[in-house]
Order: structure tokens, then C-alpha cells, then sequence
């Protein structure tokens, strides 16, 4: 490209040094070099294109992948006892914090932006699916359905 610019600039300077009639040749060599610049300035902006269509593919592609990704919890097997986390056989009350009715978490899903944390309630084995939004001082979360389980 910055040949390109170089070779335009050139073309227009060198117009009032040949104030006089120019040659034949001067004429067909400055026709050539401006069909060669034009030519150029055609081949890099047919680059440009591909390259700005690649990356918008690549996008698409990497954000489809994303938003299909499901974790799912290795931890289900293991009773954690309520000590471990200090409570000694107490419930804790928590302002905001998540009702333990819900159950144990069994994995977390992002739909269009969205994060959604599924619950497997240990009593019923009902499925709670909460939608979580991280802001930048505080978590919050949001219960977003509940699916029971039939006796089936």
C-alpha cells in the first residue's frame, strides 16, 4: 500500500517538471504505472475483504462453541460434612445466599449469555435451575424454574 501511495504522489510532482508536451513513452509508462497502482490498490482491498470474512467466521465459530459448553460437577459422589464448613451441625443463615432446599449443585450451563447453575434436590430429586449475574461488588442470583420428578 505505501507503494502504492508513493508511486501517486510521484505521478502528480512530476506533472510541472514535464510542462512542456511529454513523450509518447512518458505518456505510456505513466499509463502503466497508474493502471499498475489501480490494479494493486484492487488487490488489497479484495484482501482486506477475505481477511475481515475469516475473522468474522472464526468469531461466529468460537462463540457457538462457547455457548454450548456444559461443566458438570466430579464432586457428586462425596458427602461433605457440614463441619467442614464450620456450621457443626447448624444451619447458617445467610443473607442472599442460595436456599440449600435446592440441593447439590450438578453442573452449570451458558445460554445466550447467561449463567445457570442446576441443582439436584437431595429429598425429592427435583431440578432447580438458577440463573447467577456477577456485577462488579456482588453476586446475585435468580431462580429461574423448578422441574419435579414424577413417581415413573
Amino acid at each position: 500500500m505505501n507503494k502504492t501511495l508513493i508511486a501517486a504522489l510521484l505521478l502528480v510532482c512530476a506533472g510541472p517538471l514535464y510542462a512542456k508536451e511529454p513523450s509518447k513513452k512518458i505518456k505510456a509508462e505513466m499509463a502503466a504505472l497508474t493502471a499498475a497502482t489501480t490494479q494493486q490498490m484492487a488487490l488489497d482491498s479484495v484482501q482486506s475483504k477475505k481477511a475481515e470474512q475469516a475473522k468474522a467466521a472464526a468469531a461466529k465459530q468460537e462463540q457457538d462453541a462457547e455457548e454450548s459448553v456444559v461443566m458438570i460437577d466430579s464432586k457428586t459422589e462425596e458427602t461433605e460434612s457440614p463441619a467442614a464448613y464450620g456450621m457443626e451441625g447448624e444451619d447458617r443463615l445467610v443473607p442472599g445466599g442460595l436456599p440449600s432446599s435446592y440441593g447439590q449443585c450438578k453442573g452449570t450451563i451458558t445460554d445466550a449469555g447467561r449463567n445457570i447453575m442446576i441443582f439436584e434436590s437431595l429429598d425429592d430429586g427435583s431440578l432447580s435451575f438458577v440463573q447467577v449475574t456477577v456485577g462488579k461488588a456482588n453476586v446475585s442470583w435468580k431462580l429461574i424454574d423448578r422441574v419435579p420428578r414424577s413417581a415413573d
